[in-house]
């Protein structure tokens, strides 16, 4: 059988070590009782109880640490989240203690290096605009935040948007290391996807700077439908393999299934490729679309 990207192979399994975003618009992304995480909101109150209506019990900053104990099935709806209330466990000024907070103030799986933790969520629901021919569409979507926290102190911010639809169905999050980029210390990668075939998976790419700076980089995005078509694209950084000094190399390899069949009887492929450079600027934390 003719190899083809892994991605299309696994595109209809279950996307493991993911977050589950609920059909009912409850935002529970696969949190557990049990599970550590941290503070997402750059202020939570803390309630004595599933309540606004009651006086805050502590004050917690993002990055701090809590673990979930009990999931609600008390709801409440904010910035255009729906979500449960949640009962935790958390340490301020040395002392262990319990209370209650809203599940969008709290972050999706932790992420950290050192001291440095990674902090991202879905901060609010939005709406995209787009008039084209005089025609206007709209275009629900998820604005989603990073936050880099150093020693209790936030840092940085970045954002990306994320359609409401079933593409946001799961998410996760790697650290990496700089991959050779100039004065770039680790880049982030936040995955949001879908459990079934035709669903793409885009990836957004963030650098976290040597001097405290949070900057986006060029985005990629995979799909694919077993027996029908693939898409998929890569990027190349300057410490893997073929890499070059301050680029960072887009390449992107699609095939439609033709109507003949190989000796397998799986279909035969028509393929295409496409390629594209950016150059990456360390002093301003920018890069640039270069020609092919």
């Amino acid at each position: 059988m003719k190899a083809m990207p892994f991605f299309v192979l696994v595109c209809c399994l279950f996307f493991n070590a993911a977050s589950t975003f609920a059909q009912d618009d409850v935002r529970t992304w696969s949190l557990q009782v049990t599970d550590s995480r941290y503070i997402f909101a750059d202020t939570a109150f803390v309630r004595v109880s599933a309540d606004t209506k009651q006086s805050p019990l502590d004050t917690l900053f993002a990055g701090d640490d809590i673990t979930v104990t009990k999931i609600t099935d008390q709801l409440l709806n904010l910035k255009g989240l729906t979500a449960p209330w949640v009962a935790i466990k958390y340490k301020k000024n040395g002392i262990d203690k319990e209370g209650f907070l809203w599940q969008g103030l709290i972050s999706f799986a932790p992420l950290r290096r050192g001291d440095t933790k990674f902090v991202y969520a879905i901060d609010r629901h939005v709406d995209s605009v787009f008039v084209e021919d005089g025609v206007k569409t709209v275009t629900k979507q998820f604005l989603v935040k990073l936050k880099v926290v150093q020693a209790g102190k936030l840092k940085a911010t970045g954002s990306c948007r994320v359609d409401d639809a079933e593409v946001a169905n799961f998410t996760e999050a790697r650290v990496m290391s700089g991959l050779g980029l100039s004065n770039v210390q680790n880049i982030i990668t936040l995955t949001f996807t879908g459990s079934a075939c035709a669903i793409p998976s885009n990836y957004y790419y963030f650098a976290w700077l040597n001097d405290s700076r949070l900057v986006p980089l060029p985005e990629r995005m995979d799909v694919s439908d077993a027996g029908a078509f693939y898409h998929e694209e890569t990027f190349t950084f300057p410490g893997e393999k073929n890499g070059q000094p301050d680029m960072i190399y887009w390449n992107m390899k699609e095939g439609e299934a033709t109507e003949k069949m190989d000796k397998n009887g799986e279909p035969v492929y028509k393929e295409t490729k496409d390629a594209a450079k950016y150059s990456w600027d360390g002093v301003t934390g920018t890069f640039k679309k270069e020609g092919k």
